[in-house]
C-alpha cells in the first residue's frame, strides 16, 4: 500500500470515529498534507510516470504511433523519401482525387461485384470477356489483410499490423493460389513487386500455400501481363524489411532526402524545389 492510500484510510478511520468530522474534511486535510508534501518534495515516489508533469506543467508529447507499411508507401519511399515523409508520416498534404482515380476505383468496385456475381455496368461490357475468365474459376473478390513484424496473419485495422495490402482477386487451392490485380494505367513500369507483397500476405493467412503466380491485367490495353513466380516468401520479406529499415533510419535521423526525377511534375509536395507544373508543358 503506498502513502497516499495509507493516508486516505486513516482520515476514513479518523471520520468514522470522530463526531463532527464530516467528509469535506477528509478531502481539506488529505489536500492539506499533499500540498505540504509536494513542496517538500516534488518528485513523489508513488506516482505514476504516465502521470508526471515538468515544472511547467505540461504534459509530455505523446509517443507517435508505429507507421504502417504497404506497397505504396513503400513504392514511393523508393522513388523519393521526402514524399513519402509528407504523404504518410507528416500527412499535410491535401488529397486531391483526379478522373483517373474515381474511373480505378469504379473499375475496381465493378470487377469486385462481378466476382460477386453482379454483371458489369454498360461502359465496362466489353470486358465481360476477360473478368469472366476469373469469375469462373470461381476467384474470390477483394480481401484486405495484414501482418505483423513477425510476419504473422493479422487483421487489415489490427493495432500491430505492420504491412498491409488488398488483393483484388484471388484464385486458391489447397496449396497453390493465382493472383490476377487490375490496372487501369500504363503498363510503361510492370514490376511484380506488388504481386509480390500481396503473396506474402496471402500466404500469412494461408500457411498451407507453397506455390502463388499472379499477373497483371492491363485493362486500358485489354490484355493480361506476363506471369510472375511469387513463392520466393523469404526473398520479399527480406526486401520489405530493408525498404522498412531506410524509412525508419529516416524516421530517427529526422532526414528525408528529396529525389529529382521525372515524377516531379506529377509530385502533390509543391512547396519542393524540384517540383514543376508537368500539365503546363
Amino acid at each position: 500500500m503506498n502513502d497516499f492510500s495509507s493516508e486516505l484510510r486513516d482520515l476514513i478511520d479518523k471520520w468514522r470515529d470522530t463526531p463532527g468530522y464530516a467528509l469535506p474534511d477528509i478531502v481539506d486535510e488529505l489536500e492539506e498534507r499533499w500540498s505540504r508534501k509536494s513542496m517538500l518534495k516534488p518528485d513523489f515516489p508513488d506516482l505514476p510516470d504516465f502521470l508526471r508533469r515538468p515544472k511547467d506543467n505540461r504534459m509530455s508529447a505523446p509517443l507517435p504511433k508505429p507507421l504502417v507499411y504497404s506497397y505504396t508507401f513503400l513504392n514511393t519511399a523508393d522513388n523519393c523519401l521526402h514524399k513519402a515523409y509528407r504523404q504518410y508520416v507528416k500527412k499535410d498534404l491535401p488529397f486531391v482525387s483526379t478522373p483517373e482515380m474515381d474511373w480505378g476505383n469504379k473499375v475496381h468496385t465493378a470487377f469486385e461485384h462481378r466476382l460477386g456475381g453482379k454483371p458489369l455496368p454498360q461502359d465496362m461490357l466489353h470486358w465481360e470477356p476477360l473478368v469472366s475468365a476469373y469469375a469462373d474459376r470461381k476467384a474470390l473478390p477483394e480481401m484486405k489483410l495484414g501482418i505483423t513484424r513477425e510476419c504473422k496473419s493479422i487483421g487489415f485495422f489490427d493495432k500491430d499490423v505492420f504491412v498491409r495490402g488488398k488483393i483484388d482477386a484471388t484464385i486458391a487451392t489447397t496449396d497453390a493460389a493465382f493472383l490476377p490485380d487490375w490496372k487501369t494505367g500504363s503498363s510503361k513500369y510492370e514490376h511484380p513487386f506488388e504481386l509480390e507483397v500481396q503473396a506474402l500476405l496471402l500466404r500469412a493467412a494461408r500457411p498451407g500455400l507453397k506455390k502463388i503466380a499472379g499477373h497483371y491485367v492491363w485493362l486500358k490495353e485489354n490484355r493480361v501481363g506476363v506471369v510472375h513466380d511469387l513463392s520466393d516468401f523469404n526473398s520479399t520479406w527480406a526486401t520489405i524489411n530493408n525498404k522498412v529499415e531506410v524509412i525508419e533510419d529516416c524516421m530517427a535521423s529526422g532526414d528525408w532526402p528529396k529525389n529529382k526525377n521525372p515524377l516531379c511534375g506529377w509530385c502533390p509536395v509543391k512547396d519542393c524545389e524540384n517540383w514543376f507544373d508537368a500539365k503546363a508543358k
